[in-house]
């Protein structure tokens, strides 16, 4: 006994047994705390598994095939998705009659918006912390998701076919052109446009393959007639002619201006710079036909229909599509407006790419700069907005709420450069959209009619050289693109559905772009 009494009042003063004792307390608290992270961060984990099974979930209510069902079916889809996400996740504590609430909510006048929202509780079972009485680590999260049903809709898209859609895409094309039209009637910078005319070298434009002009049968035009595509090389200090392979034609001879085969006259007309841009490496071999803009219209057009069978599909509804060229009123022929339908209204899944009209047969063939034929002169005003916006009011409809193929929304798509240039009760008007084109653009607005721009931009290189255009047009340029903005509609973010491509840059991928503002995705709102 003094032997143990001897022994305890040795270790009670002994220090060495003090520090025993402090780091035998403290490495239990150090494995507790271990064990409490490592708990901790097992429920993290599920936790964040839980919150994507949640996002899944409200997405499942709103996505576009379930906004055409019900919102109990939306209700119980979002209940399926949640539970199969969370499906096998280890330490989960979960009652899914009691854990789990989804509601789905209708919104909009036409209850076309819905809103899905998920809750969840859960909890997270503890390895080691259930020692210290707690077997499981409570969790929580809610996730929301809304959108809008994706309505019908009619689009009307609004082809520019004025003369100025023939410049060069590219600012290649655009030196192309240019310097091969500067002769010695133009010097030194040649036309920028391709002009489509009879009579080009009264305006100074002369196309050649080395000394030689090209001349064109009168029916180089015109599909299926005698002599369709036939063209020749003559010169007028020779009374040789040549085909375009530089090979002599026997009977066949030039002179005067005039193209003869064995002694009688053929009709034909030298070739113009619309010529030349189809045909350029005719004119210099290796190089590529120069792409206009009124090619890359058509071409958007055809990469139009693809994208739009696509968004139709995956949101369910029937996408409608008509087009127009519009120019100016050929009033010499008996027409009354400067629209020309190009196709019917169709479905978008029974287009293809064959059903884009080619937009150069909606070209006109001008005699001379300024006449449209010989013997009718419109002072070459080819693009009439006011006439265009007021017909294209008068076809479309009242659009419906969008709710059904019976009742479609509608949307008028312009493809244009902006720039006007036609008759008023004051005078002549070349400039940007005038205060009665941006009057129609309201009319057509109030109608409960989007309208969504595409604009080509107009610059000021284009018409280098041409003092008339440097005049009258190059000082307004600047206002195109804002009088565009204004004639648009505004889109769900505040902007107009409007959209500039300039040279060397995409149509096509523009024109899918602008078609992509119309289409509203779900998106997570929380």
């Amino acid at each position: 006994m003094p032997y143990s009494r001897s022994f305890l009042t040795r270790l009670v003063h002994d220090r060495r047994g003090n520090v025993l004792i402090i780091v035998a307390g403290a490495m239990a608290v150090l494995c507790f705390a271990l064990g409490f992270g490592i708990d901790y961060s097992r429920a993290m984990k599920l936790q964040s598994k839980l919150n994507a099974a949640a996002d899944a979930a409200a997405l499942a209510a709103v996505n576009a095939s379930m906004m055409q069902n019900s919102t109990s079916t939306a209700q119980q889809a979002a209940t399926n998705m949640f539970n199969q996400q969370i499906a096998g996740l280890p330490g989960l504590i979960f009652n899914a009659s009691t854990g789990l609430t989804v509601t789905v909510t209708t919104s909009g006048s036409l209850n076309n918006g819905r809103s899905a929202t998920v809750t969840w509780q859960a909890a997270s079972q503890n390895i080691f912390s259930g020692i210290l009485g707690r077997p499981s680590l409570n969790l929580s999260g809610v996730s929301s998701a809304n959108a809008t049903k994706a309505p019908y809709l009619n689009f009307y898209i609004m082809f520019d076919t004025s003369p100025s859609m023939l410049l060069p895409a590219t600012s290649t094309g655009l030196s192309q052109i240019m310097a091969a039209t500067a002769t010695t009637a133009n010097p030194p910078y040649g036309c920028a446009f391709a002009c489509h005319e009879m009579t080009p070298q009264s305006d100074g434009i002369d196309i050649r393959k080395g000394s030689n002009d090209i001349y064109l049968n009168a029916n180089y035009y015109t599909s299926g007639a005698t002599g369709y595509q036939v063209a020749y090389q003559v010169n007028s200090s020779s009374t040789t002619v040549w085909d375009l392979s530089g090979n002599v034609m026997s009977g066949y001879s030039f002179s005067s201006g005039k193209l003869h085969k064995s002694g009688s006259v053929v009709s034909g007309y030298y070739a113009d710079g619309y010529w030349l841009t189809h045909n350029y490496p005719t004119v210099y071999p290796g190089q590529s036909a120069i792409t206009l803009r009124i090619d890359e219209e058509r071409s958007a057009a055809q990469a139009l229909i693809p994208y739009a069978q696509q968004m139709a599909s995956a949101n369910q509804v029937t996408y409608n599509m008509q087009m127009f060229g519009f120019d100016w009123t050929h009033s010499n022929l008996g027409a009354v407006s400067p629209v020309t339908a190009l196709t019917a209204m169709s479905d978008v899944n029974s287009l293809s790419a064959s059903s884009v009209p080619d937009l150069y047969a909606a070209q006109d063939w001008w005699y001379a700069n300024n006449k449209p034929t010989s013997s009718y002169s419109n002072s070459d005003m080819g693009t009439e907005f006011t006439n265009t916006l007021a017909k294209m009011l008068a076809i479309m409809p009242v659009p419906g709420d969008g709710s059904s193929k019976q009742s479609p929304q509608e949307v008028m798509f312009l493809v244009t450069d902006g720039m006007s240039d036609e008759g008023t009760s004051g005078g002549r008007w070349v400039r940007q959209l005038s205060t009665a084109d941006l009057a129609q653009c309201t009319l057509i607005k109030s109608k409960g009619i989007k309208i969504a721009i595409l604009y080509t931009q107009y610059l000021p290189g284009s018409m280098t050289g041409d003092s008339w255009s440097q005049s009258n047009v190059a000082p307004y340029l600047a206002n195109v693109s804002p009088s565009l903005q204004s004639c648009a509609s505004i889109g769900t973010d505040g902007s107009p559905l409007f959209y500039t491509v300039t040279t060397d840059q995409s149509i096509s991928d523009a024109l899918v772009s602008l078609f992509a503002l119309t289409v509203q995705q779900s998106h997570l709102v929380q």
